[in-house]
């Protein structure tokens, strides 16, 4: 649906509380690792089931969370039992700084305080639906909070620990979540629910109905997001091992990016109404080969700086357009397109993760960027056999 009406006060409300639910959860995230390591006194390897179990219960949780909106539950309790999972795995690392309850009660607290952000987009296309907003635009809106949460809270945590030490970055974050539940009080309407309503054919014979152009979509987004998540895995190595830049080139290059993704988030809705979803999408394709054909041949910093910003490029358009890509093929189950669509980010980066060491152990970090190329043409490939007339 698409509308000419002008953003209201509940639309903006939405997207606050989104920003805060994100600077939350990435206040935390990026730095798991350094606490696990340096406070906790644990080896590297122990990262990986810390990570495994949050992945894997997060993508459970977004299905789970996208069946029962989709079904008509009221989406504030479901945000509401995020913002206190997340509150309640702060707290348990305060209060106990142990490696196993982390990892046992602390890990699932944090896959339901992620599922926050799928059922965000949830409630901000069904917002925007009912409101008669520009969809894809408001979508962009979504993404952009998102890509404004990362860029802002990591550099936030990582300077506190820089400053003091690993409780006061948690305790940091427990300040953010008081005011996440505050803002969800406040912003969130309590009885906004799914319609309860779907396009899908019933179920015949006991099966249920499969939509393989939704599936089809889904993995399209899954090829994005290996190829993008093996190249930001191994960039910050790639440029202090392999291109031989200066430590901070790394910090240089997400700035960049972010900056720039941000930006073309906010472009794209433009850029759909001239082209289409698909074929918007088949431009950060082949804006994305030409990413990692020039980020895997960097050695000056003048050219991180054109690697970073097309990386941003991409990444923007992809990650505007490739929600309102999937939620058009949901035939009424929008949260559950909309959970499908974050299962894809969160599996491409489980799996890429997982490619990312071993080829980089076994050859180099270079390569790990070039193979990144591969996901990218297959993403290209997967749209062009895409029906040409879907959005």
């Amino acid at each position: 649906m698409r509308s000419d009406r002008r953003i209201n006060g509940q639309a903006i409300a939405a997207l606050a509380l989104l920003l805060t639910g994100v600077i939350c959860n990435a206040s935390v995230i990026p730095y798991m690792g350094v606490y696990i390591v340096e406070t906790l006194g644990k080896d590297p390897w122990m990262i990986s089931p810390y990570v495994g179990i949050t992945l894997t219960l997060t993508l459970l949780v977004n299905r789970q969370y996208g069946e029962w909106i989709d079904a008509g539950v009221a989406i504030a309790p479901l945000i509401l039992c995020s913002i206190a999972a997340f509150g309640l795995a702060v707290t348990s690392i305060l209060v106990v700084p142990n490696y196993t309850l982390l990892v046992f009660f602390a890990s699932p607290c944090f896959a339901i305080s992620n599922a926050s952000v799928s059922t965000m987009y949830s409630f901000g296309r069904l917002l925007a639906e009912r409101e008669g907003l520009d969809v894809p635009r408001y979508n962009s809106y979504l993404r952009a909070m998102t890509s404004l949460g990362w860029m802002l809270a990591p550099a936030g945590s990582f300077y506190i620990a820089s400053v003091a030490d690993a409780p006061a970055v948690f305790g940091f974050a427990l300040g953010l979540c008081f005011l996440w539940g505050g803002l969800w009080w406040i912003a969130m309407p309590k009885q906004f629910a799914g319609s309860g309503e779907s396009s899908e054919p019933l179920e015949v014979s006991g099966k249920k109905p499969q939509n393989f152009e939704l599936w089809f979509a889904a993995g399209i987004c899954l090829a994005f997001a290996l190829a993008h998540t093996m190249t930001m895995s191994a960039l910050p190595l790639f440029y202090i091992r392999e291109a031989g830049l200066p430590t901070y080139a790394a910090g240089v290059s997400f700035s960049i990016k972010t900056a720039v993704e941000i930006a073309a988030i906010l472009l794209a809705p433009r850029i759909m109404s001239y082209l289409g979803a698909r074929n918007a999408l088949r431009l950060a394709a082949l804006l994305a080969i030409g990413a990692f054909v020039v980020l895997s041949q960097v050695t000056t910093m003048a050219h991180l700086w054109i690697g970073a910003a097309m990386e941003g490029l991409y990444y923007g358009l992809f990650a505007a357009v490739g929600l309102t890509y999937l939620q058009d093929f949901s035939k009424g189950r929008i949260a559950r397109a909309t959970s499908l669509y974050m299962n894809s980010l969160f599996l491409g980066g489980l799996l890429a993760n997982l490619l990312m060491g071993f080829v980089a152990q076994f050859f180099s970090f270079g390569l790990v960027i070039q193979l990144s190329i591969f996901w990218a043409v297959l993403a290209f490939a997967m749209l062009s056999y895409m029906r040409p007339n879907v959005r």
